[in-house]
């Protein structure tokens, strides 16, 4: 969890604890290895989940409202290259020494 979040595994701890206190996930043991933890979106995660991309995408369309449709999926297709190769710099040889 931590390297995907791109935190300290002391960090990523504490901000699961805190997430499945809110009520957002829900933790199980894995099925495939009982020394492993799952972790799943509750109904309540699932609903933020869902109000957070709706207000994602209305702040996009208010944003780019006087952009071409052009520009924003230009917009769009760097910002995606722009996470591509951050997550491939993370998980380099060396990757800790990334600033994050």
């Amino acid at each position: 969890m931590a390297r995907h979040l791109g935190v300290d595994p002391s960090v990523a701890s504490r901000m699961v604890s805190d997430c499945i206190s809110a009520g957002y996930l829900i933790r199980a043991a894995s099925q495939q290895d009982g020394r492993r933890t799952v972790l799943n979106l509750s109904p309540e995660g699932r609903e933020l989940m869902a109000r957070f991309t709706r207000h994602q995408r209305s702040a996009f369309e208010c944003i780019t409202a006087e952009w071409t449709e052009h520009e924003r999926l230009e917009f769009a297709r760097l910002m995606l290259k722009y996470v591509d190769s951050q997550d491939a710099l993370r998980h380099r040889p060396g990757a800790q020494d990334v600033p994050r």
